[in-house]
């Protein structure tokens, strides 16, 4: 049986936050979402313009308050190579430098490649640190 990791209530919180961004801004666009935006790990039999979120080293963390250096991951997968483009860069431009809910998003790179003979998938990273932390990381550095 495969392992399957353990979500906090953290990673839900802000998987939240970022599912319904995601779902006001991409509405707009007809077809683009038809899979709809799961947390990890989506259903394998949804395999087509779909968003899947997924976070990482968020066991520090007890709230959203205390949030620094954390990950999420936004992967758009479909047969179209130009439509995964096209909505990964959109994606990644939406998010990156962001502040939701007083997080900062930063990117930390984005790829697009081909997961089997028909399917693209496209991927963003970003680092995720609650804004009063990341005022006082900048102000830090800059007093060095």
């Amino acid at each position: 049986m495969p392992r399957v990791w353990r979500t906090s209530h953290i990673e839900l919180k802000v998987m939240g936050i970022v599912k319904k961004y995601l779902e006001d801004d991409l509405k707009k666009y007809e077809g683009i979402l038809d899979g709809g935006i799961y947390f990890k790990y989506k259903p394998a039999s949804i395999r087509l313009k779909v968003i899947e979120l997924n976070c990482t080293d968020y066991l520090q963390s007890e709230s959203l308050s205390t949030i620094s250096d954390c990950y999420l991951n936004v992967n758009y997968q479909d047969e179209d190579e130009d439509l995964v483009k096209e909505v990964t860069d959109h994606i990644h431009t939406l998010i990156d430098q962001s502040l939701l809910r007083n997080l900062y998003f930063e990117s930390e790179g984005k790829q697009v490649g081909r997961i089997s003979p028909y399917l693209w998938m496209g991927n963003n990273m970003f680092k995720i640190t609650n804004n009063t932390i990341y005022k006082k990381k900048k102000q830090n550095d800059r007093v060095e």
